[in-house]
């Protein structure tokens, strides 16, 4: 039987080597993630009847400054009687946005009364030309104009939404990541 004496040279480190180990792998555990506060489904607004649910910016790996990236959303018109029209959409952060309907370029898009436009995919809108990097989670103004309901301006999230492989480290501020706020006037449903 093999008596270890603690007196030797070494015991007294490797003792303690598990603890810091623990200590080590629970530090790297706690490191706030980023995107903890990223909405499950984009963020919303509201504009008169009219609800612009889950809106985001469809960049899951983020966008090089003159990239394009479709802004994904649906709007809602709860009025029963009065169809509207999306005429515009604008941001800072693109050189310009440009309305679609079935992959082509048009000058509005017609909301019918007590319906539902999903405007994710073919009929929506694309970003042309970012003006700088955005990151995942970054959140930028988009101001979407109604012909009926006016304006109404949302702090939107670049995607992803459910992302797989978030990035550990960001050079954003805390007070643009987010949930994705809206200004004043608008609603944050969710």
């Amino acid at each position: 039987m093999t008596i270890l004496n603690s007196k030797r040279p070494g015991w007294r480190t490797l003792r303690w080597l598990p603890a810091v180990l623990a200590i080590g792998l629970l530090a790297g555990c706690s490191a706030e993630d980023p995107f903890q506060d990223l909405p499950a489904g984009g963020v919303d607004g509201l504009s008169g009847p009219l609800v612009i649910d889950d809106v985001w910016i469809d960049g899951p790996q983020g966008l090089e400054p003159g990239a394009d990236a479709a802004l994904r959303l649906t709007v809602t018109n709860e009025s029963a009687t009065t169809a509207d029209t999306l005429v515009g959409v604008s941001t800072p952060a693109a050189r310009r946005a440009v309305l679609l309907s079935g992959g082509h370029t048009v000058s509005r898009i017609v909301l019918g009364a007590d319906s539902q436009t999903d405007l994710e995919w073919a009929t929506g809108v694309e970003l042309e030309g970012t003006r700088e990097h955005l990151i995942p989670g970054q959140a930028i103004p988009v101001t979407f104009t109604f012909a009926q309901a006016g304006p109404v301006t949302v702090q939107v999230n670049v995607g992803p939404l459910a992302a797989s492989e978030i990035p550990t480290t960001s050079n954003v501020p805390p007070a643009s990541r987010g949930a994705g706020s809206l200004l004043p006037g608008s609603v944050n449903g969710g």
